[in-house]
């Protein structure tokens, strides 16, 4: 607390009021959030959903940072637990419980029963357009869905061109979230079923207009006359 004050320019006793709503204005509670690295909207997210529809910056920063802290937050928030992260993941125990521990202090995992652990926030949890885990997604996790082979034998995937709305591409994105419901509901059979040769899995779900004149850039590129490639 009183690093907190110092940092403000103001006795440790204003800062006790503030916290307890006497005489806080909006510019002094940025102050405080830019001092805390947080944001605003992260208050009133805890506020509201208690965390639990989206992710804090703070929360977003930390995961982005770490790769091995993501990759625990994430197979737990999909249903793994410290007993499948050693033995599936190959995690050594101390860095596991190194990383367990973090997340606990974050608000993002918490302790029940038997060792096992459960995320504060619903599998459906949205992190920033352009935020911190938006650009780790893109630099690490994207290119790692994009390089496998798709021509591989336990590889399922589809693809198509369509022309859509915005209100259409609205509706795929609605079919898309309740698809996932659905692919979390077989996984919730399988795991209670004890099914043996279960895999992690990659599913990768995604919509979004084609630039076309990125799309079309070797054919107008071509001279006329030129043949082209088949």
């Amino acid at each position: 607390m009183s690093e907190l004050a110092a940092g403000l320019g103001v006795a440790e006793p204003t800062v006790w009021r503030w916290l307890r709503g006497e005489g806080l204005t909006l510019d002094r509670m940025d102050e405080i959030c830019a001092l805390l690295d947080l944001d605003l909207r992260d208050l009133v997210t805890r506020g509201e959903a208690a965390g639990e529809d989206a992710f804090t910056l703070a929360q977003e920063r930390s995961l982005a940072a770490d790769r091995g802290l993501a990759l625990v937050f994430f197979a737990i928030l999909h249903g793994a637990q410290p007993r499948d992260l050693e033995g599936e993941f190959a995690l050594p125990g101390d860095r596991l419980h190194r990383h367990l521990d973090r997340l606990k202090r974050l608000g993002l995992i918490e302790g029940r029963g038997g060792g096992r652990v459960r995320a504060r926030v619903r599998r459906s949890v949205r992190w920033r357009k352009g935020g911190p885990l938006s650009v780790a997604f893109n630099q690490s996790v994207k290119p790692l869905f994009l390089s496998m082979d798709f021509g591989a034998a336990d590889a399922r995937y589809v693809s198509d061109m369509v022309a859509l709305s915005d209100a259409g591409r609205a509706r795929v994105q609605a079919l898309f979230e309740a698809l996932r419901n659905d692919v979390h509901a077989i996984v919730e059979q399988e795991r209670s079923a004890r099914l043996p040769d279960r895999e992690w899995t990659g599913l990768l779900m995604l919509l979004r207009p084609f630039d076309m004149r990125e799309l079309t850039m070797e054919w107008r590129a071509a001279k006329p006359g030129n043949a082209t490639p088949d």
